[in-house]
Protein backbone atom coordinates (compact mmCIF):
# COMPACT_ATOMS: atom_id res chain seq x y z
CA UNK A 1 0.00 0.00 0.00
CA UNK A 2 3.04 2.39 1.03
CA UNK A 3 4.97 1.29 -2.25
CA UNK A 4 1.53 2.26 -4.27
CA UNK A 5 1.43 5.52 -2.30
CA UNK A 6 4.92 6.01 -3.26
CA UNK A 7 4.74 5.23 -7.07
CA UNK A 8 1.57 7.46 -7.29
CA UNK A 9 3.22 10.73 -5.76
CA UNK A 10 6.39 10.04 -7.98
CA UNK A 11 4.46 10.25 -10.85
CA UNK A 12 2.38 13.41 -10.51
CA UNK A 13 5.35 15.76 -11.39
CA UNK A 14 5.54 13.56 -14.56
CA UNK A 15 1.67 13.84 -15.20
CA UNK A 16 1.73 17.36 -14.47
CA UNK A 17 5.31 17.37 -17.45
CA UNK A 18 2.80 16.08 -19.57
CA UNK A 19 -0.13 18.08 -19.15
CA UNK A 20 2.14 21.29 -19.11
CA UNK A 21 3.97 19.85 -22.63
CA UNK A 22 0.38 18.91 -23.81
CA UNK A 23 -0.91 22.62 -22.80
CA UNK A 24 1.91 24.15 -24.71
CA UNK A 25 1.81 22.42 -27.91
CA UNK A 26 -2.28 23.04 -27.66
CA UNK A 27 -0.79 26.98 -27.42
CA UNK A 28 1.91 27.25 -29.96
CA UNK A 29 -0.96 25.37 -32.51
CA UNK A 30 -2.85 27.83 -31.79
CA UNK A 31 -0.63 30.62 -31.44
CA UNK A 32 0.40 29.08 -35.26
CA UNK A 33 -2.75 28.87 -36.28
CA UNK A 34 -4.12 32.47 -35.13
CA UNK A 35 -0.97 33.72 -37.13
CA UNK A 36 -1.73 31.79 -40.20
CA UNK A 37 -4.96 33.50 -40.15
CA UNK A 38 -3.52 36.92 -39.62
CA UNK A 39 -1.01 36.00 -42.62
CA UNK A 40 -3.99 35.20 -44.53
CA UNK A 41 -6.12 38.01 -43.46
CA UNK A 42 -3.37 40.36 -44.64
CA UNK A 43 -2.82 38.70 -47.68
CA UNK A 44 -6.55 39.30 -48.53
CA UNK A 45 -6.31 42.75 -47.36
CA UNK A 46 -3.42 43.14 -49.83
CA UNK A 47 -5.48 41.33 -52.44
CA UNK A 48 -8.41 43.71 -52.00
CA UNK A 49 -6.39 46.49 -51.83
CA UNK A 50 -4.84 45.63 -54.88
CA UNK A 51 -8.35 44.82 -56.78
CA UNK A 52 -9.73 48.71 -55.72
CA UNK A 53 -6.57 50.26 -56.76
CA UNK A 54 -7.03 47.98 -60.48
CA UNK A 55 -10.68 49.41 -60.58
CA UNK A 56 -9.92 52.85 -59.72
CA UNK A 57 -6.99 52.54 -62.81
CA UNK A 58 -9.81 50.98 -64.94
CA UNK A 59 -12.04 54.11 -64.38
CA UNK A 60 -9.67 56.40 -64.73
CA UNK A 61 -8.44 54.32 -68.29
CA UNK A 62 -12.46 54.24 -68.99
CA UNK A 63 -12.54 58.07 -68.39
CA UNK A 64 -9.45 58.85 -70.45
CA UNK A 65 -10.74 56.43 -73.50
CA UNK A 66 -14.09 58.23 -72.95
CA UNK A 67 -12.65 61.50 -73.50
CA UNK A 68 -10.51 60.43 -76.25
CA UNK A 69 -13.69 58.95 -78.30
CA UNK A 70 -15.53 62.79 -77.27
CA UNK A 71 -12.27 64.14 -78.99
CA UNK A 72 -12.55 61.98 -81.44
CA UNK A 73 -15.80 62.38 -82.36
CA UNK A 74 -15.09 66.10 -82.26
CA UNK A 75 -12.19 66.05 -84.32
CA UNK A 76 -14.36 63.56 -87.05
CA UNK A 77 -17.90 65.63 -87.06
CA UNK A 78 -14.97 68.70 -88.03
CA UNK A 79 -13.40 66.75 -91.18
CA UNK A 80 -17.32 66.15 -92.13
CA UNK A 81 -17.88 69.68 -91.68
CA UNK A 82 -14.78 71.23 -93.26
CA UNK A 83 -15.35 68.07 -96.60
CA UNK A 84 -18.73 69.05 -96.50
CA UNK A 85 -17.85 72.42 -96.93
CA UNK A 86 -15.10 71.73 -99.59
CA UNK A 87 -17.97 69.66 -101.07
CA UNK A 88 -20.31 72.34 -101.20
CA UNK A 89 -17.23 74.96 -103.02
CA UNK A 90 -16.37 72.31 -105.55
CA UNK A 91 -20.02 71.98 -106.55
CA UNK A 92 -20.91 75.77 -106.84
CA UNK A 93 -17.40 76.09 -108.77
CA UNK A 94 -18.53 73.53 -110.88
CA UNK A 95 -22.26 74.52 -111.70
CA UNK A 96 -23.08 76.92 -114.00
CA UNK A 97 -24.26 80.54 -113.07
CA UNK A 98 -25.99 81.00 -116.05
CA UNK A 99 -28.77 78.43 -115.52
CA UNK A 100 -31.25 80.26 -112.79
CA UNK A 101 -30.95 83.62 -114.75
CA UNK A 102 -33.28 85.65 -116.04
CA UNK A 103 -32.66 85.91 -120.18
CA UNK A 104 -36.23 86.62 -121.25
CA UNK A 105 -34.69 90.79 -122.23
CA UNK A 106 -33.39 90.73 -118.97
CA UNK A 107 -29.86 89.05 -119.27
CA UNK A 108 -27.58 88.53 -121.90
CA UNK A 109 -25.83 85.59 -123.29
CA UNK A 110 -23.25 86.00 -125.89
CA UNK A 111 -22.27 84.20 -128.75
CA UNK A 112 -19.54 81.89 -127.02
CA UNK A 113 -22.09 81.08 -124.37
CA UNK A 114 -22.85 76.71 -124.54
CA UNK A 115 -24.22 74.22 -121.94
CA UNK A 116 -21.22 72.38 -120.09
CA UNK A 117 -22.22 69.01 -121.75
CA UNK A 118 -25.60 68.13 -123.99
CA UNK A 119 -26.65 65.25 -125.09
CA UNK A 120 -29.56 63.96 -127.79
CA UNK A 121 -32.88 63.49 -126.88
CA UNK A 122 -34.01 59.91 -127.58
CA UNK A 123 -36.06 59.92 -130.83
CA UNK A 124 -38.72 57.89 -128.93
CA UNK A 125 -39.46 61.35 -127.09
CA UNK A 126 -39.65 63.31 -130.47
CA UNK A 127 -42.42 64.65 -132.82
CA UNK A 128 -41.93 61.44 -135.94
CA UNK A 129 -39.48 62.19 -138.67
CA UNK A 130 -37.66 64.75 -136.28
CA UNK A 131 -34.17 66.07 -137.14
CA UNK A 132 -31.48 65.88 -133.93
CA UNK A 133 -32.64 67.84 -130.53
CA UNK A 134 -30.33 68.03 -127.60
CA UNK A 135 -31.01 69.27 -124.02
CA UNK A 136 -28.44 70.06 -121.11
CA UNK A 137 -26.98 66.19 -119.93
CA UNK A 138 -27.59 66.58 -116.49
CA UNK A 139 -31.38 67.45 -117.45
CA UNK A 140 -32.21 64.78 -119.46
CA UNK A 141 -32.98 62.14 -117.41
CA UNK A 142 -35.82 64.87 -115.71
CA UNK A 143 -37.08 65.30 -119.35
CA UNK A 144 -36.90 61.34 -119.99
CA UNK A 145 -38.97 60.89 -116.29
CA UNK A 146 -41.60 63.59 -116.91
CA UNK A 147 -42.15 62.32 -120.36
CA UNK A 148 -42.52 58.63 -119.16
CA UNK A 149 -44.69 59.80 -116.61
CA UNK A 150 -46.86 61.34 -119.16
CA UNK A 151 -47.39 58.74 -120.91
CA UNK A 152 -48.40 56.09 -118.09
CA UNK A 153 -51.04 59.00 -117.19
CA UNK A 154 -52.50 58.51 -121.03
CA UNK A 155 -51.47 62.36 -121.45
CA UNK A 156 -48.32 61.68 -123.39
CA UNK A 157 -46.04 64.80 -124.58
CA UNK A 158 -43.34 65.21 -127.45
CA UNK A 159 -40.46 67.23 -127.95
CA UNK A 160 -40.21 69.80 -130.76
CA UNK A 161 -37.45 71.71 -129.47
CA UNK A 162 -34.68 71.73 -127.04
CA UNK A 163 -31.21 73.49 -127.38
CA UNK A 164 -30.54 76.54 -129.41
CA UNK A 165 -27.05 77.95 -130.28
CA UNK A 166 -26.69 81.42 -130.46
CA UNK A 167 -26.41 81.44 -134.35
CA UNK A 168 -29.80 79.19 -134.84
CA UNK A 169 -31.72 81.36 -132.47
CA UNK A 170 -30.09 84.19 -134.73
CA UNK A 171 -31.25 82.80 -137.82
CA UNK A 172 -34.75 81.49 -135.98
CA UNK A 173 -35.33 85.07 -135.39
CA UNK A 174 -34.38 86.40 -138.57
CA UNK A 175 -36.80 84.04 -140.58
CA UNK A 176 -39.48 85.23 -137.99
CA UNK A 177 -39.09 88.83 -138.76
CA UNK A 178 -39.49 87.72 -142.47
CA UNK A 179 -42.55 86.36 -142.25
CA UNK A 180 -44.29 88.68 -139.02
CA UNK A 181 -42.03 92.21 -139.05
CA UNK A 182 -41.80 93.41 -136.20
CA UNK A 183 -44.65 91.20 -134.51
CA UNK A 184 -41.97 88.61 -134.19
CA UNK A 185 -40.60 90.09 -131.15
CA UNK A 186 -43.86 89.50 -129.09
CA UNK A 187 -42.91 85.58 -129.37
CA UNK A 188 -39.62 84.90 -130.24
CA UNK A 189 -36.28 86.23 -128.41
CA UNK A 190 -33.30 87.89 -129.93
CA UNK A 191 -30.31 86.13 -129.98
CA UNK A 192 -28.44 85.49 -126.96
CA UNK A 193 -31.94 86.30 -124.56
CA UNK A 194 -33.31 83.15 -125.36
CA UNK A 195 -34.08 80.06 -122.57
CA UNK A 196 -33.46 77.63 -125.39
CA UNK A 197 -29.25 78.98 -125.49
CA UNK A 198 -28.94 77.29 -121.65
CA UNK A 199 -30.00 73.90 -123.02
CA UNK A 200 -32.31 73.07 -120.07
CA UNK A 201 -35.93 74.54 -122.06
CA UNK A 202 -38.37 72.48 -124.70
CA UNK A 203 -41.22 73.03 -126.45
CA UNK A 204 -43.43 70.62 -126.37
CA UNK A 205 -46.56 68.96 -128.11
CA UNK A 206 -48.62 65.87 -128.56
CA UNK A 207 -48.60 62.68 -130.67
CA UNK A 208 -52.28 64.31 -132.13
CA UNK A 209 -50.82 68.05 -132.27
CA UNK A 210 -47.31 67.33 -133.54
CA UNK A 211 -45.41 70.76 -135.24
CA UNK A 212 -48.91 72.55 -134.88
CA UNK A 213 -48.30 73.16 -131.32
CA UNK A 214 -49.55 76.49 -130.85
CA UNK A 215 -53.52 74.58 -129.29
CA UNK A 216 -51.42 73.00 -127.03
CA UNK A 217 -52.97 74.51 -124.30
CA UNK A 218 -56.37 73.29 -124.87
CA UNK A 219 -54.49 69.62 -124.85
CA UNK A 220 -55.04 67.26 -121.41
CA UNK A 221 -51.31 66.72 -121.54
CA UNK A 222 -51.18 70.59 -120.74
CA UNK A 223 -53.32 70.17 -118.15
CA UNK A 224 -50.88 67.51 -116.59
CA UNK A 225 -48.00 69.29 -117.42
CA UNK A 226 -49.27 72.39 -115.12
CA UNK A 227 -50.22 69.49 -112.27
CA UNK A 228 -47.07 67.57 -112.83
CA UNK A 229 -44.23 69.32 -114.17
CA UNK A 230 -42.85 70.91 -111.10
CA UNK A 231 -41.90 67.34 -109.48
CA UNK A 232 -39.74 66.91 -112.35
CA UNK A 233 -37.99 70.29 -112.03
CA UNK A 234 -39.61 72.16 -114.90
CA UNK A 235 -42.11 75.54 -115.17
CA UNK A 236 -44.05 77.24 -117.33
CA UNK A 237 -41.49 80.41 -118.53
CA UNK A 238 -44.18 82.28 -120.12
CA UNK A 239 -47.76 81.85 -118.70
CA UNK A 240 -50.78 84.66 -119.68
CA UNK A 241 -49.95 88.09 -118.59
CA UNK A 242 -46.31 87.26 -118.13
CA UNK A 243 -43.94 90.65 -119.15
CA UNK A 244 -41.66 89.60 -121.85
CA UNK A 245 -43.47 87.33 -124.44
CA UNK A 246 -46.90 86.34 -125.31
CA UNK A 247 -48.54 83.18 -123.92
CA UNK A 248 -46.48 79.76 -124.86
CA UNK A 249 -48.08 76.96 -122.69
CA UNK A 250 -45.39 74.33 -124.86
CA UNK A 251 -42.42 76.53 -123.27
CA UNK A 252 -41.01 74.44 -120.51
CA UNK A 253 -37.93 75.61 -118.47
CA UNK A 254 -36.09 73.05 -116.56
CA UNK A 255 -35.14 74.94 -112.74
CA UNK A 256 -34.47 72.33 -110.26
CA UNK A 257 -37.29 70.29 -108.63
CA UNK A 258 -36.74 72.42 -105.05
CA UNK A 259 -37.06 75.51 -106.97
CA UNK A 260 -39.85 74.33 -109.29
CA UNK A 261 -41.46 72.72 -106.51
CA UNK A 262 -41.11 76.22 -104.49
CA UNK A 263 -43.01 78.23 -107.64
CA UNK A 264 -45.79 75.57 -108.02
CA UNK A 265 -46.50 75.29 -104.01
CA UNK A 266 -46.55 79.38 -103.66
CA UNK A 267 -48.42 79.95 -107.66
CA UNK A 268 -45.58 82.20 -108.43
CA UNK A 269 -44.18 82.22 -111.59
CA UNK A 270 -40.64 82.19 -112.44
CA UNK A 271 -39.70 85.28 -113.71
CA UNK A 272 -42.07 87.45 -110.43
CA UNK A 273 -39.08 85.92 -108.44
CA UNK A 274 -35.87 88.20 -107.03
CA UNK A 275 -32.85 87.00 -108.60
CA UNK A 276 -30.89 86.75 -105.31
CA UNK A 277 -33.69 84.12 -104.34
CA UNK A 278 -33.38 82.37 -107.40
CA UNK A 279 -30.23 81.81 -107.18
CA UNK A 280 -30.05 80.23 -103.68
CA UNK A 281 -31.42 77.14 -105.77
CA UNK A 282 -28.79 76.91 -108.12
CA UNK A 283 -26.41 74.87 -106.32
CA UNK A 284 -28.86 71.65 -105.80
CA UNK A 285 -30.76 72.34 -109.20
CA UNK A 286 -29.78 68.77 -111.03
CA UNK A 287 -30.55 67.32 -107.53
CA UNK A 288 -33.49 64.72 -107.37
CA UNK A 289 -35.41 65.78 -104.35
Amino acid sequence: MVTKFLSLQIAKPFIYILLFAAFGAIAYAYINLYNGKTDLNIQIADKQTQIAKLTLDNITLAHIIQKREVQTNSLQSTVAEITAQVNTLEKIKDTDKELLEKYSKVFFLNEHYTPSSISEIPATFLTPNSKKIEIHSQVLSHLEEMIEASRDANNPIQIVSGYRSFGTQANLKTAYKATFGSGANAFSADQGYSEHQLGTTVDVTTPILQSTFVSFEKTPAFKWLQDNAYKYGFVLSYPKNNKYYEYEPWHWRFVGIKLATKLHDDGKNFYDMDQRDIDEYLLNIFDNN
